[in-house]
């Protein structure tokens, strides 16, 4: 058999051209493309405008070829970050030459949940079942609707009964303008306790419980605006009337629960929190950046000599490092500008965060900072499987991953609160290993074994990512 020079020439040309398509990607007939078309599927509930707030492209706009998969890409994680869907497919196609189609399609969550409430009041399910102190959970009914309308706004009503009586009422509409920029929302939540943590004592809440009157009525009546100009940028501003109405035999216990022996305070509450947030996952995320700030006033003033005024920030960072390796580090820190002596008003690390390893302690203090750094290696790549019994695809549809992490936690407290509690005042670290399991409906189960300072060691468990919670 012979070849022409035209025919080598000919196989030359093809394996070149077949190379740089391979290690190029994608050859596109065009430099930049114009959107011809978003043609959205699978919003059964989800008005069409909400879907089309996530996206980085518009119907017309022109968008560079290089350019197109990522921002395909981030407008994906921006409609799971909706918490609206499980699970979300871009495509696209190409049409004469320069114009491009997209195709999205979406799978619904279930967004109407009625359901019995039992849950417990510890700072964290690991001191729950170590104190196992059943009398201490809530029951009760609890309506929550997501996606009220189609038009992502939230409802929530809450009845609870038992260990604590709660009354709640929560409404958001994170849209009132044509724009899609401007929310606003109410907070109505009556609370009574029969019994509360009075006193820190050897780093542990000391609690009392009285039968016959509640230790403390808390009233709040809360509304908030919220201004999001860009994707990943909001500011809030909240409002809030607070009351709190404490039992004789605390205050005996404890004068400075409130401050200078008072029973009764109300007061006003003044927030302005600015928040940006190009996370992946605002669930388990895996890459992307998070700032927040907070600027708080707690008008103790409007009835009292006294009143307090905080800041309160953090940070996040989370990066890829290899395919399935990726670490995260996340910081929150809070300065106060008062010196009043109130065990309400100085909750820190260990309530709504925590250092692992420390689960069980809880610190009071005026001034903190609290860091956690997280290693993850991806054991079980995202993945997926059916329940062919369940009728619906809402559940039916199953993803999940699974991931081994190592981290490291430190944190500190400045506090007036010294008497027997060793952890303030003092540098705190833990480290530990863990195994984090994540699923649909923004679960996160996690199991971690855990070593601090002080030598103390154990296993946790945990729900929720292994992030700052802000």
């Amino acid at each position: 058999m012979q070849f022409h020079s035209k025919s080598i020439l000919f196989i030359l040309m093809a394996l070149l051209v077949s190379f740089f398509s391979f290690s190029q990607g994608k050859i596109y007939t065009s430099e930049s493309f114009i959107i011809s078309g978003i043609i959205i599927s699978g919003n059964n509930i989800t008005k069409q405008d909400i879907i089309l707030r996530e996206l980085l492209f518009n119907v017309g706009e022109t968008i560079e070829a290089s350019e197109i998969d990522k921002i395909i890409e981030l407008s994906r994680e921006n409609l799971l970050n909706t918490s609206l869907f499980n699970f979300v497919t871009i495509n696209y196609e190409i049409e004469s030459n320069i114009h491009l189609k997209v195709k999205i399609d979406l799978q619904e969550r279930w967004y109407i949940w009625p359901y019995p409430v039992l849950e417990y009041t510890e700072g964290n399910l690991s001191t729950f079942l170590r104190n196992q102190e059943w009398s201490r959970t809530d029951y009760g009914l609890y309506l929550l609707i997501n996606n009220f309308r189609g038009r992502k706004e939230i409802l929530k009503l809450k009845t609870i009964f038992g260990y604590n009586n709660r009354f709640v009422l929560f409404y958001n509409k994170p849209f009132i303008d044509k724009n899609k920029k401007a929310g606003i929302g109410f907070d109505i939540d009556y609370f009574r306790n029969h019994e509360i943590a009075y006193q820190i004592s050897n780093d542990e809440l000391i609690y009392m419980k009285l039968n016959d009157e509640f230790a403390r009525k808390t009233l709040k009546l809360s509304m908030f605006f919220s201004y999001r100009p860009f994707l990943y940028t909001n500011h809030q501003l909240t409002t809030r009337y607070t009351n709190v109405k404490m039992s004789d035999s605390i205050i005996s216990m404890n004068p400075d629960y409130l401050y200078n022996g008072n029973d009764d305070i109300s007061f006003i509450t003044l927030a302005y929190k600015f928040n940006y947030d190009k996370r992946d996952s605002k669930v388990y995320p895996l890459h992307g950046f998070k700032f927040s700030t907070s600027v708080i006033f707690e008008g103790l003033g409007l009835y009292s000599d006294e009143g307090t005024f905080y800041l309160k920030s953090m940070i996040e960072d989370n990066f890829k490092i290899s395919s399935r390796l990726y670490f995260n580090t996340g910081v929150e820190g809070k300065i106060s500008f008062d010196n009043f002596k109130s065990y309400y008003f100085s909750e820190a690390i260990g309530f709504k965060n925590y250092i692992r390893g420390m689960e069980y302690y809880s610190t009071l203090g005026k001034n903190y900072y609290i860091s956690k750094s997280n290693l993850k290696y991806n054991l079980i790549p995202q993945s997926t499987f059916n329940i062919d019994f369940i009728p619906t695809n809402k559940f039916s549809k199953v993803h999940y991953a699974l991931y081994f992490n190592l981290f490291f936690d430190t944190g500190y407290v400045n506090s007036q609160f010294v008497n027997d509690n060793i952890l303030v005042n003092e540098f705190l670290y833990s480290g530990g290993i863990g195994i984090d399991f994540v699923t649909y409906y923004d679960k996160v189960l996690r199991i971690e074994y855990s070593l601090n300072k002080f030598g103390e060691h154990g296993f946790f468990i945990h729900l929720g990512a292994p992030i700052i919670e802000n």
